[in-house]
């Protein structure tokens, strides 16, 4: 199921190379945030900071942490609820659970989130396996929030999976100067396709950011979402996102 740490132990068990908990200062002092590191690459490569969507560091998340990690990057997962409620993670079967989840994307305060997002950078670039160059990468929540970070905090490549408020924050586009890719689904019950359009036609322009949609629906790339996943956009996607981040190998 979803709890993490019954996913934990069927991924040991299966002799997978697991990556560990950590904790992050934040910058404002008011404490420390979990993250999820996944296992370190042999060579020091580029720095990823994954954003996890509004269900929480769940065991999808470290796997495809781990899915980049395994490709030579220093992949770090933090926990961007933690000021609402440390460690939250929702079990999207559970109708409360899946509430819980989208009213927290309601509540968290963007300005914050992209503090600890720039924190997290700071503990990437601090590590020996990081080379300095950073990316975000993020998917519905965590995408929004990567569009913001690319925004103002100037790392060196951002990929946004299907980022549900994007639109609230389209002033912001011009400020991106790093390579940004959006993946979106062309019937993405979170954002539909007139909203999409909207998006497109903002930011579409604008130097350095790409656009591509797929015949998909929201949460395309989840493997642990039967009734979403989407195999072919999903090996797409990651291929395109793959050709802009090896270029930070």
């Amino acid at each position: 199921g979803n709890n993490p740490a019954m996913g934990r132990a069927r991924r040991r068990k299966q002799g997978y190379v697991m990556g560990q908990r950590i904790d992050i200062d934040a910058a404002d002092s008011s404490g420390a945030f979990g993250a999820y590191l996944s296992p370190l690459p042999a060579q020091p490569g580029p720095g990823i900071v994954m954003l996890h969507e509004i269900l929480g560091i769940t065991p999808w998340i470290e796997e495809v942490a781990d899915q980049f990690a395994s490709r030579g990057y220093c992949v770090v997962s933090p926990d961007v609820f933690w000021r609402l409620e440390p460690g939250f993670v929702a079990d999207y079967r559970i109708p409360e659970e899946r509430e819980k989840g989208l009213r927290f994307r309601g509540e968290i305060k963007h300005d914050k989130a992209v503090e600890d997002i720039s924190a997290a950078i700071d503990n990437l670039k601090a590590r020996p396996e990081c080379n300095g160059k950073i990316a975000v990468v993020g998917y519905c929540m965590g995408g929004t929030l990567t569009y913001l970070s690319a925004a103002r905090l100037n790392p060196d490549a951002a990929v946004v999976y299907y980022g549900t408020e994007v639109h609230n924050f389209l002033d912001e586009g011009p400020n991106i100067s790093c390579p940004t890719i959006f993946h979106a689904g062309d019937h993405d019950h979170h954002v539909p396709l007139e909203l999409l359009d909207t998006i497109r036609d903002a930011l579409e322009g604008l130097p350095g950011i790409t656009f591509h949609v797929y015949d998909a629906d929201h949460a395309f790339a989840n493997t642990h979402r039967q009734e979403l996943f989407s195999a072919g956009p999903t090996e797409q996607a990651h291929a395109r996102s793959f050709d802009l981040l090896d270029t930070l190998l």
